[in-house]
């Protein structure tokens, strides 16, 4: 079972708005959160299968373009989503 399918199975959501993640936790346990947290990447690759993707263009572009990682996340996110 996936992370996503056992989030879902307690009555929570991870909600995505472009790049940015967040957790609606349901019935989840304080435990189950806690292990979430560690885990979150994974929770994000399942929901946005090009997160690594995107990821990888936004570490470039903030260190050999020179932004701020908060725009270097927008930049890659607009390159990506470019159909």
């Amino acid at each position: 079972m996936s992370i996503l399918s056992r989030i879902r199975a307690h009555g929570g959501e991870v909600i995505r708005d472009e790049w940015r993640f967040r957790l609606r936790a349901g019935r989840l346990s304080p435990e189950a959160i806690v292990w979430l947290r560690g885990h979150w990447r994974e929770v994000c690759r399942e929901v946005w299968p090009a997160f690594d993707l995107w990821d990888e263009r936004a570490a470039i572009l903030q260190f050999d373009a020179g932004l701020t990682r908060a725009d270097a996340e927008a930049e890659a996110y607009a390159r990506i989503t470019v159909c």
